[in-house]
């Protein structure tokens, strides 16, 4: 039986922020991550082509050993295959040079997923360093054996995974590793963001106001039917006395409500045709109405009941609103830590010249917007492509750092 693919690779940001510096990496190493202890966290070319094989068999959804290389700057191994799935009355439209190029591509492509997986991962094992957050063995070991359990369905299919992917258990704990960091900062962030007072729960509320606002709504007995001449009929039934149900079973065309009898219970009037709003409701209780021509036919409508709009009561939603606002509190400063934390660790890495045009060693992401965060996602994923309003520097990103990282210590204490 064949092992499903699985991944273990998180999906995590292509940076752009054009500060990391370049060069200075030792030979034998792609990347080198300063941290702030004044120590280094190291990309090596070993684990670098690991990821790169990964990102490759992943994509190409080939095991590793049946991975054609494609290796710059011939990729002639490449351009073979390539070739060679061309059907032969079309080889001789289609040039070495265009294969190339596309093989040129797929390194490209592969390469910056293969590092900005591997820079990121380090960015987050650094992050975790200066937090002083750690975990003890058991935890990430419990971590990694509900992995192999959920996705691998047991050690068979993680050593299947190991083998066909060619990452090795330092990778794999590398990025358990991060992924359980990732929860942990969050948690310290959202843990540092003190409960809302009454008073800004009272602004909130004035803010918001009209966001609470219920509007009217009314109850109906409608008939939608074929045509004109359905509709009439389905009206003069009405007036002559007969059950809504009746009329709803014999002219309704309308499977949502032709069961109950046309009935419509707590509708508004963006929930209607918009044909409805000139008169449906503008109507009194009790009007019988139609037929009404919309474009998705004609209608009989009687108006059954109005239930006024209502104001929002700031004391039935005080505590509705107070989670709301601790809520939106705790992602801004998740979005804030960010942009301080892909500023300051991009200013920290410094890349091998091979690799210093990657976005996530501070090369041009080519002009691509940022995408919006989204609600409760971790300070290291989520953001394809991101670019803050205005530059960071170093000094400002570490300073703005050490605040973060006060303001989480202060709040572990205060936890106990």
């Amino acid at each position: 039986m064949k092992t499903p693919r699985r991944s273990l690779l998180l999906v995590l940001p292509v940076v752009s922020l054009s500060l990391a510096a370049c060069g200075g990496v030792p030979k034998g190493d792609v990347a080198v991550i300063k941290t702030e202890s004044g120590g280094n966290l190291v990309v090596d070319k070993a684990q670098f082509g690991r990821f790169f094989n990964a990102a490759l068999s992943q994509t190409e959804q080939k095991e590793l050993s049946k991975l054609t290389p494609v290796v710059p700057p011939n990729f002639t191994a490449c351009v073979a295959e390539k070739k060679a799935a061309i059907p032969k009355d079309s080889q001789r439209k289609t040039s070495d040079a265009t294969l190339k190029k596309q093989c040129q591509t797929e390194y490209d492509t592969t390469r910056n997923t293969a590092m900005q997986q591997l820079v990121n991962l380090n960015w987050i094992k650094g992050e975790l360093a200066a937090r002083d957050i750690t975990f003890r063995k058991a935890e990430l070991k419990l971590a990694l054996d509900n992995i192999i359990t959920s996705t691998f369905q047991g050690q068979a299919g993680y050593q299947a995974f190991l083998k066909q992917s060619g990452l090795n258990q330092a990778d794999v704990d590398l990025n358990v590793l991060a992924t359980a960091g990732e929860k942990k900062i969050v948690a310290q962030l959202q843990a540092g963001v003190k409960t809302p007072t009454d008073a800004q729960v009272k602004r909130y509320f004035e803010q918001k106001r009209s966001q609470y606002v219920q509007p009217e709504t009314r109850d109906l007995r409608l008939i939608k039917a074929k045509d004109l001449a359905s509709a009439n009929a389905a009206l003069a039934a009405i007036k002559a006395g007969q059950s809504w149900k009746t009329i709803a079973a014999k002219y309704s065309t309308d499977t949502a409500t032709k069961a109950s009898g046309g009935s419509v219970v707590g509708t508004t009037a963006d929930q209607q045709p918009p044909e409805f709003g000139a008169n449906v409701f503008k109507a009194k209780a009790g009007a019988l109405l139609g037929p009404i021509k919309t474009s998705l036919g004609y209608y009989v409508v009687k108006v059954q009941a109005v239930h006024a709009e209502k104001q929002p009561v700031y004391s039935e939603l005080k505590a509705q609103l107070e989670q709301a606002l601790e809520s939106e509190n705790q992602q801004n400063a998740i979005d804030n830590f960010r942009t301080v934390f892909l500023a300051s660790w991009a200013a920290r890495t410094k890349c091998a010249s091979d690799y210093n045009q990657l976005v996530s060693c501070g090369g041009d992401a080519g002009g691509t917007q940022a995408t919006t965060p989204k609600p409760g996602t971790p300070p290291g994923a989520g953001v394809p492509q991101y670019a803050p309003s205005t530059p960071v520097s170093a000094a400002d990103a570490a300073a703005a750092l050490q605040q973060q990282q006060a303001a989480g210590a202060q709040a572990q204490t205060a936890g106990g």
